[in-house]
C-alpha cells in the first residue's frame, strides 16, 4: 500500500499541531505583536500596548490612535502562522477628557491553514481613571477541522493596572472569564488563563517587566522581560519564560508615527519563532 497517498505532508503537519496545540496552547498563538513577543509575553502590566486588546485590554493607550499588522511563524513552518491586526481609538477625541477618558479596541487574528484554522475576532474598551485603568473585551473565537467541522463560542476576558508611582505599575489579566472548569467547546479554543505583573522603569531607557501565568491546565509559568531605549527611536528587548522554557530577543524602532519590531522567540525543543509587526499612529 502506498501510504504517501494516505497522508501529505501537510496532514501530518496538522497532526502534530494539534498535539502541540493540546499541550501548551495557553503559551502560543495568544500574544500578539513583536514587542510582547520580545519580551517574553509578559504584558499584564505592559504599558501602553497597542496590542493589549489581545492581552490586558486595560493596558489600552490613553492618548494615541493607531493600527497595526502582525505576523509570526512558528518553527519555521509556514502552515503554523499566526497574522493578526487591531485598530484602538481614544474616546476623548470625541468627548471632552474631562468626562470620558477611555479607548476602545478592535481586532482580528487567524492561526493555522486549510485543514486546521483558528480565528478570532475581538472589542475591547479601556476605562482611564487617575490611577487605575480597567479593561474589558468581547471576543468570538473559531475552530475548524477540515472533515470534522466547526464550532465557535462567545468569550470575555478582562483587566485592570494600577500606577503605584510614575515608574512602578501592576497589573491583572483574566481571559475566558465564565469558564469555570477545564472541559467544554471554550476549553481548546481560547483556554482560560490568569496572570498578574509588574512593571518597573528602573532607570531612564530601561523597563523592567514579570509575569506570573497560570490556566486551568498547566503548572504556573514565570515571564520576565526588559525593554532598553536609545537614542533615535530604537528600542532593544529580551526576555524568558519557564515551563516551557523559552528566551525571546528583538528589536524596534519608531520613527515619527510609524513604528516597527522585530521579535524571534526560541523553544527549547521545538526551535525559532520569527514575527514582526507594523504599526501606524495618526
Amino acid at each position: 500500500m502506498d501510504y504517501s497517498s494516505l497522508f501529505s505532508v501537510r496532514q501530518i503537519i496538522a497532526c502534530c499541531l494539534l498535539i502541540i496545540g493540546s499541550q501548551a496552547s495557553a503559551y502560543a498563538q495568544w500574544t500578539m505583536g513583536g514587542r510582547s513577543v520580545a519580551m517574553a509575553k509578559a504584558h499584564s502590566a505592559l504599558p501602553s500596548d497597542l496590542w493589549a486588546v489581545f492581552h490586558n485590554p486595560a493596558a489600552l493607550h490613553p492618548e494615541e490612535a493607531a493600527f497595526g499588522f502582525f505576523a509570526i511563524r512558528y518553527y519555521g513552518l509556514r502552515e503554523l502562522e499566526d497574522h493578526a491586526a487591531t485598530l484602538s481609538y481614544p474616546l476623548q477625541r470625541l468627548f471632552a477628557p474631562e468626562k470620558l477618558s477611555a479607548t476602545l479596541a478592535a481586532g482580528v487574528h487567524t492561526y493555522g491553514f486549510d485543514l486546521y484554522r483558528r480565528t478570532q475576532s475581538r472589542i475591547g474598551m479601556a476605562l482611564h481613571l487617575d490611577r487605575f485603568s480597567i479593561g474589558l473585551a468581547a471576543n468570538y473565537a473559531h475552530l475548524q477541522i477540515k472533515g470534522y467541522g466547526s464550532r465557535g463560542s462567545p468569550l470575555f476576558d478582562a483587566g485592570i493596572i494600577a500606577n503605584l508611582s510614575e515608574s512602578f505599575r501592576v497589573g491583572y489579566r483574566l481571559t475566558n472569564v465564565f469558564n469555570t472548569g477545564n472541559e467544554g467547546a471554550e476549553a481548546d479554543i481560547h483556554p482560560a488563563e490568569m496572570s498578574g505583573g509588574v512593571s518597573w522603569k528602573a532607570i531612564t531607557g530601561l523597563l523592567i517587566i514579570a509575569d506570573v501565568v497560570k490556566d486551568l491546565l498547566h503548572p504556573a509559568s514565570l515571564r520576565t522581560g526588559t525593554e532598553i531605549s536609545l537614542p533615535g527611536g530604537l528600542y532593544l528587548r529580551g526576555g524568558w519564560t519557564s515551563l516551557p522554557f523559552t528566551w525571546s530577543a528583538g528589536a524596534g524602532i519608531k520613527v515619527y508615527r510609524l513604528c516597527g519590531n522585530f521579535a524571534v522567540q526560541r523553544h527549547e525543543v521545538l526551535g525559532l519563532s520569527p514575527g514582526v509587526d507594523v504599526q501606524l499612529a495618526f
